[in-house]
């Protein structure tokens, strides 16, 4: 006891000398760190004021190049004991006058510094301008020598060394009297604490002395103690429910130690593996459940699991086959997890009977096969019905023009024979059968053209919206119309799109809005960019000034065959906007249209700032 003792003892005498000696040590630092820089300025300050006298008074030996009164006004220096060199300066920076008289050259600087005051290591140094009114006559130097500073301060430095062991001694003389109400109090607490490690035996208590610290720290520690014993008691009820969830469990739980011997084995492993909890444990884990084949792999892991802290196969969940106790394997998901308690490594795995899984993932595999064999049997019924539908769109083009051309070449034949002795109304018959031959040759080539849009492949480029603009502008001879058309196009940005496809688009849409202004007095088509563009997309408009059109109506606008207008009144076969809708829609954009009765329509649509990632982009532009 008595050498515990002496081990607290000198604990809190080191702890008590330490404090004393370091309050004293500090004390003292700031003592010195004030002395020094007070010291510092007032040594400053001093010279500094010494400086601006001198270099007063030095003013009219400077000014008629009188070096014997400048050597006399330098010797009146020799009053201050620290000034051991001062120099005087000409207006060029030449040396004039020096104090002592007899002093080296080699030790006064060759020509005068900044001026002001600085520090070297054991002198100060000042220099001050000699002026007169604004003029400038030269400059002062001082030196003053700092071992008066330094004496002093070794002055101090022996006054805290006597201080600090002065301190010292009585801190040591203090502790020894003192260090026993404390020391006392707390032996017992470890005497008590020594019981309850020792023996396991929470019940223990410490005696309770006074009511200071110690005292409410030996009320803590048996405060503390209950409720050890309280936890103690309900961790082992916790370990009581957590072995029946682990049984209740629908994976199996193993755990073993580092040699693979098992020690814990829930319910679940008895029903899956087949082995009764008492026939097992203590059995190597591997050798019980590992086919054999897979055994020196699974000893590995378990080599390469103690020797690093962190295995990539640990916690991860694998699939594999395991034995069951007649020898059979099954399939099983299996998760083995590290349990580290400082030096001692043990593992638990989680092992769930995929039996049923296997046999659905069989089955639905079975059935991916069946449905990736109807798919291609889809596509190749797919592939013929194109080829049958180009066939139709062949037979369509060739078969229905040949009667087209023969009834338009019938009816002028006709009335190039007979056309003197018809009517005007037999004339009127005549060039309606020509017209309505040459209407329905342009509707079938505009279905094919439309059959064709959907089904072309995308050649994306970067394409000029200036350039095909006023291409489409200047071949449609606008201005050749009766009322030629006033044209507002702003400038358009280069976008990645089919360009073939895209002037159909910008076709279209200016030829329906030159059209449909075409009765106005001063048609009007402005093309632009909408500033409602954003990062992702260009909003295109084409605005007219013409007829305009029912919003009631504008679902019809971009369908096959949908006219709001007659034909005598506006030509055109309805197919034109089906076209520019199913164009743009490829171009993953949107087309739309507002207008009004006989306040003109615009039609807007969107194309993307960048092409689709799976587009082929061609850099070069075809305008």
């Amino acid at each position: 006891m008595s050498t515990r003792a002496t081990s607290i003892q000198r604990r809190l005498m080191s702890i008590l000398l330490s404090t004393s000696a370091a309050v004293v040590l500090l004390t003292s630092a700031v003592f010195c760190t004030y002395e020094l820089i007070t010291y510092r300025q007032a040594t400053v300050v001093h010279l500094t004021t010494l400086a601006k006298v001198v270099a007063a008074n030095s003013t009219a030996a400077l000014a008629f190049d009188d070096r014997e009164a400048a050597d006399e006004i330098l010797s009146a220096v020799r009053a201050e004991s620290d000034l051991t060199m001062a120099a005087l300066y000409t207006s060029n920076g030449a040396l004039f006058s020096t104090y002592p008289n007899e002093i080296p050259l080699d030790t006064v600087p060759a020509k005068p510094g900044p001026d002001g005051v600085r520090f070297t290591r054991v002198h100060l140094d000042a220099f001050q301008p000699v002026v007169q009114g604004d003029r400038r006559l030269g400059t002062l130097y001082l030196r003053s020598d700092l071992t008066g500073m330094y004496r002093r301060f070794l002055l101090y430095g022996s006054v805290v060394v006597l201080v600090v062991a002065a301190s010292l001694l009585v801190a040591y003389g203090l502790s020894r009297i003192l260090q026993r109400q404390i020391t006392q109090p707390i032996l017992r607490l470890a005497q008590a604490a020594r019981a309850v490690s020792d023996r396991r035996d929470y019940s223990v208590r410490a005696p309770h002395l006074g009511q200071d610290e110690l005292g409410s720290l030996t009320q803590a520690f048996n405060h503390m103690l209950n409720q050890i014993q309280e936890r103690d008691q309900a961790l082992q009820e916790g370990a009581e429910r957590m072995r029946a969830v682990l049984n209740s469990a629908l994976s199996a739980v193993v755990l073993f130690d580092a040699r693979g011997r098992i020690f814990d084995w829930t319910a679940r492993a008895d029903s899956v593996f087949g082995w009764p909890r008492a026939a097992v444990m203590g059995r190597d884990a591997i050798d019980l459940v590992v086919p054999e084949r897979h055994r020196a792999a699974a000893r590995e892991l378990l080599r390469q699991s103690l020797a690093a802290p962190v295995h990539p196969r640990l916690g991860t969940a694998i699939e594999t086959s395991v034995l069951r106790s007649d020898g059979s394997e099954f399939p099983v998901e299996i998760s083995i997890s590290a349990l580290r308690s400082g030096r001692e490594v043990s593992f638990c795995a989680f092992a769930t009977d995929i039996t049923e899984r296997k046999r659905w993932e069989e089955q639905i595999r079975q059935l991916n096969l069946s449905l990736e064999r109807r798919v291609v049997e889809r596509t190749a019924q797919l592939e013929s019905l194109n080829r049958e539908l180009e066939a139709f769109s062949y037979s369509v083009s060739h078969d229905l023009r040949a009667p087209l051309r023969h009834i338009d070449g019938f009816a002028a034949m006709l009335h190039r024979h007979a056309g003197e002795k018809l009517d005007a109304q037999g004339k009127r018959y005549l060039n309606t059968i020509s017209d309505s031959a040459r209407n329905m040759g342009r509707l079938i080539d505009d279905l094919l053209a439309f059959s064709r849009t959907g089904r072309a492949a995308l050649n994306f480029v970067l394409v000029d919206q200036d350039a095909m603009v006023t291409d489409i502008i200047t071949e449609g001879q606008f201005e050749e119309w009766e009322r030629p058309v006033e044209w507002v196009v702003h400038p358009l940005p280069k976008v990645h799109a089919d360009p073939g496809l895209l002037r159909l688009v910008w076709t279209n849409l200016i030829g329906n809005a030159a059209k449909y202004s075409s009765h106005e007095p001063n048609p009007r088509v402005e093309i632009g960019r909408s500033p409602d563009s954003g990062p992702d997309e260009h909003i295109f408009y084409v605005r007219d000034n013409g007829v305009g059109f029912d919003m009631k109506y504008v679902s019809k606008l971009f369908g096959v065959f949908q006219r709001l207008h007659a034909q005598t009144e506006f030509e055109g076969t309805g197919i034109g906007l089906a076209h520019v809708k199913r164009i743009v829609v490829r171009h993953g954009g949107r087309v739309w249209a507002e207008g009004s009765p006989g306040a003109g329509a615009t039609f807007s649509f969107t194309l993307p700032t960048t092409p689709p990632p799976d587009a082929g982009v061609n850099s070069s532009p075809p305008f």
